[in-house]
């Protein structure tokens, strides 16, 4: 019996990746104002703390500045992507330039022995066709703003309802308060997560902003948001951050001065404040193992693209805190986990 438990467990699971994989194209702009919809009540939780003549801001009013201050910050992004797609396409064939200038002078590094071979397979890397990539890839992004925008306008419409209806489905059954718990549970988690990783991802692109700007690096401000972005998706992100702005000192500039000065300060940027103050806040609330995070990272992202990086992390938490909650699954919550201890929110009895 408990075989064909597990069988039409797994057989659910199964058919949950291969709707999630057939209906991307729907299902992540979905997700997208979702995320959108609960970064917006975050923020209008701590406009709520804000006090004013010792008392706190109406709920409406904090949703109303909270809804403001985010579709402005949507308002910017779009923008820039629009103002700096048309200057990259257009600064890509300087970029070759210089890369071929590059690949000359390295070749005589070497030695005339290699260098002819050296040309001949550095010659074939074209830097035009991968700026346009992530050129396009912003556009796709911004092109489903309009299909994001009217998801989110109909969650907001919607959201007077949701407690109606969670009062409704769990009025009169024995586990309300233990569902209640896992939401609140849920909910404390994700927000001190997202919280943190907001304001170290913040204070990450700011720094390397300062850097790209003194030294004078192209779009320093496009690559401070990519850097910022980036911040998000566990440990590979960190070491994209890094990557994409230095190579472009490397190709833009003539020396090796600008490229060893970005590398160096980046590199060190991303190391203090992801390993260093990122822990000290975060503390061990997530409890999540690297191994489990690198995994959930491969996992979300073959089904959701660079969304399922961005996201792969408040998914596993929300998984481990729901498996932890019932005998069955439990120990796949312990498997997730870092040390083995996952919280048990007592149930009612």
């Amino acid at each position: 019996m408990r075989i064909l438990s597990y069988a039409g467990g797994l057989g659910l699971i199964c058919l949950i990746v291969m709707i999630m994989v057939l209906g991307r194209d729907l299902l992540v702009p979905f997700v997208i104002a979702v995320v959108i919809w609960y970064l917006i009540h975050t923020l209008s939780d701590y406009f709520q703390k804000i006090k004013v003549g010792g008392k706190s801001l109406p709920s409406s009013v904090t949703f109303g500045l909270s809804l403001l201050s985010m579709l402005l910050a949507l308002a910017l992004l779009y923008d820039m992507i629009n103002s700096n797609i048309a200057d990259v396409r257009a600064a890509a064939p300087g970029y070759q330039e210089n890369f071929a200038k590059l690949t000359l002078r390295l070749s005589a590094f070497l030695g005339t022995e290699e260098q002819v071979n050296l040309k001949q397979f550095l010659s074939q890397i074209s830097l035009a066709p991968f700026i346009t990539n992530i050129a396009s890839t912003m556009v796709t992004l911004a092109g489903n703003a309009s299909l994001i925008l009217i998801y989110l306008l109909f969650l907001i419409l919607e959201q007077k309802f949701f407690a109606q209806k969670l009062d409704a489905l769990l009025r009169h059954t024995s586990y309300d308060k233990t569902v209640r718990d896992i939401l609140e549970h849920v909910q404390e988690d994700v927000e001190k997560y997202v919280a943190i990783k907001t304001f170290t991802s913040v204070l990450t692109g700011l720094a390397c902003y300062m850097v790209l700007y003194f030294v004078g690096v192209d779009f320093a401000e496009f690559w401070a948001f990519i850097i910022f972005l980036l911040n998000f998706i566990p440990t590979v992100g960190s070491l994209l951050a890094v990557i994409f702005p230095t190579l472009l000192s490397l190709i833009q500039f003539d020396s090796l001065s600008p490229f060893l000065i970005v590398i160096t300060t980046l590199s060190t940027i991303q190391f203090s404040i992801g390993n260093v103050l990122e822990p000290k806040l975060m503390g061990s609330s997530l409890n999540l193992s690297p191994l489990v995070v690198m995994l959930s990272l491969a996992l979300w992202g073959s089904i959701w693209g660079i969304t399922g990086m961005f996201l792969s992390v408040p998914f596993t938490v929300i998984l481990m805190i729901i498996f932890s909650q019932f005998d069955s699954t439990r120990p796949v919550a312990i498997l997730l986990s870092q040390d083995g201890y996952v919280k048990n929110i007592p149930k009612e009895k």
